[in-house]
């Protein structure tokens, strides 16, 4: 009696992630038969289908083992795209000649397998370009539904019907040969890990802190004089992320005034991968924003401040850590950190049509200034009544009406919890002193959310006290009694939080990463006993200050 088929049939919805579960697969066995598993959608799965007598004997147990429907960014094909692919696997103990096998798509197009046998567990990446190169498959697949039927010698020993995918979703069974699951931790021509990938955000494979990325950026010699002479004007020029590369894409230097630098020192960098060449992407990133660190000794702040920030309900960036160079040479190790962008609104928001305001530094809800805002995202044309309207409340009175009005147009409580994680990082460079933040405003709420950035000059210098502050929304609740109160009772509970994120174990493991890139730094601009008194005060703040906090508050 031959081994059971067995047929899976379940649904995913890609966004938001969930919980990965099987589209729909047929698991063979040494079987011979050939029954259509699609045909069985909605029966009984455990239900034994009875072979038709032969006498040959049960083909290979050779399996589908991967299929990535819309290519983006994982992998670039032979004629320089990003094709569609499929990975087999030979999952049997015998070679298998793959000539005698077949991948067919849902659309009745057939590959026909090169004269060479693939060895017990061997795997063949096969590019599905529409036959564009050799030895591809004459289709490419279907990024909304699909199905791939693999046959040797016309015994199907394999099927899985493709869903609707994301970009860079691959299928893919775990281990090699196992389980089906929906993933972004693809690796075509390579072991499948034992499980999928936790979510099926794509962004998650950047912003980690496991893998050190490398960001190679080509200039030629017309466009690093460009930046020369003018920092933050794009150039076009060339980029490879992790050995995929970007032919044309726009470069520029970032920063205004503090972690400013030239091109011949350890800038940061902004790369668009859009500005010159549409719907462009990498890893589900139009912009790469590398951050130079020249203003952070320790290299850690960035990550452990957004934590807390994002600890207390405030949207915040993601980071990770990237090696970059310029034309060959070696600028050492970056901040990898998420662009505040319609990207990142989408991860935080139900509807990310709402105006995004950046503040430059001096620039606040005060009458006059609407147009010195940066509109960064949002309605064209850009209307600036909605920061009027805030301005307006602001002019008023503090009483109890005024908190009330202001509370219709401004998340108080975010607002409230953004200046609380501010106080306990001493973030003095933040909304504190009106620089580094975004303004949102929520289509959904009708109202302003604050957006931090720039928080590499964390916790080690207390310039102001957790009740001072140039920001006019503070301010203006810190004039009423009642909404004071209600700060000092976010701060408190803040604090509590911060106390229990056990940052100084994230901490410890970080650095620990991250220290032989910080010693091979050549543009690093401290020297290593420095940096190793800065790490040593963060700790100790971290240690301290959060119950220093709390003991000022229970003293008002």
């Amino acid at each position: 009696m031959l081994p059971a088929m067995l047929l899976l049939l379940a649904c995913w919805i890609p966004s938001p992630p969930a919980e990965p579960t099987v589209l729909g697969t047929l698991d063979v066995a040494d079987t011979g038969d050939s029954v259509d598993p699609l045909d069985d959608v909605g029966g009984d799965t455990d239900t034994a289908v009875e072979p038709a007598d032969s006498a040959e004997p049960p083909p290979p147990r050779i399996v589908i083992n991967e299929a990535m429907p819309k290519n983006r960014s994982t992998i670039r094909g032979v004629t320089g795209g990003f094709p569609d692919w499929v990975e087999l696997y030979n999952a049997d103990v015998v070679p298998v000649p793959l000539r005698r096998v077949t991948l067919t798509d849902g659309g009745g197009r057939v590959w026909m397998g090169p004269d060479v046998d693939l060895a017990p567990g061997e795997r063949l990446y096969v590019e599905a370009d529409d036959g564009a190169s050799d030895g591809s498959a004459p289709f490419s697949l279907d990024s909304d539904g699909d199905s791939l039927t693999l046959a040797f010698e016309g015994a199907v020993t394999d099927r899985i019907a493709l869903g609707a995918l994301d970009a860079d979703v691959a299928w893919a069974r775990h281990p090699d040969g196992g389980e089906w699951a929906p993933t972004i931790t693809v690796t075509p021509d390579a072991p499948n890990p034992d499980a999928p990938s936790a979510t099926l955000d794509l962004t998650d494979t950047v912003f980690q802190l496991d893998t050190l990325h490398t960001v190679d950026i080509t200039l030629s010699a017309t466009a690093y004089a460009s930046l020369q002479a003018d920092r933050l004007t794009y150039v076009q020029g060339a980029v490879t992320v992790d050995d995929i590369p970007y032919d044309t894409v726009g470069v520029r230097l970032k920063a205004y005034v503090g972690s400013s630098r030239t091109i011949d020192q350890k800038c940061g960098f902004k790369v668009d991968l859009n500005r010159y060449v549409p719907d462009q992407e990498w890893r589900g990133l139009e912009m790469l924003t590398l951050n130079n660190m020249v203003q952070d000794y320790t290299y850690v702040h960035e990550y452990l401040a957004y934590e807390v920030f994002r600890s207390v309900g405030v949207p915040s960036p993601r980071v990770g850590y990237a090696r970059v160079s310029v034309n060959g040479t070696d600028y050492g190790l970056y901040l990898f950190i998420e662009s505040i962008d319609d990207r990142f609104l989408d991860r935080w928001y139900a509807d990310s049509s709402g105006a995004l305001y950046e503040g430059a530094y001096g620039v606040d809800l005060m009458t006059g200034y609407e147009a010195s805002f940066s509109y960064d995202e949002g309605p064209e044309p850009a209307d600036t009544s909605d920061l009027t309207a805030v301005i307006d409340v602001l002019n008023g009175e503090a009483d109890n009406a005024g908190i009330a009005a202001l509370e219709e147009l401004v998340d108080l409580d975010e607002v409230l919890a953004n200046m609380a994680a501010e106080a306990l990082l001493l973030h003095w460079d933040g909304y504190t002193t009106r620089n580094n933040y975004r303004l949102y405003h929520d289509p959904v709420t009708g109202r302003f959310q604050i957006i931090p950035w720039g928080a590499d000059q964390t916790f080690l210098t207390l310039y102001y006290g957790p009740w001072s502050s140039y920001g006019q929304i503070f301010n203006f609740c810190l004039a009423n009694t009642a909404c004071a109160a209600r700060y000092d009772a976010i701060l408190y509970d803040a604090s509590l939080t911060m106390d229990g994120l056990d940052l100084i174990s994230q901490a410890q493991d970080l650095h620990a990463w991250l220290y032989p890139e910080i010693e091979t730094d050549p543009r690093r601009e401290f020297g290593l006993d420095s940096h190793g008194a800065y790490y040593a005060a963060t700790l100790s703040t971290i240690a301290t200050w959060p119950a220093s906090v709390r003991d000022q508050v229970e003293a008002r």
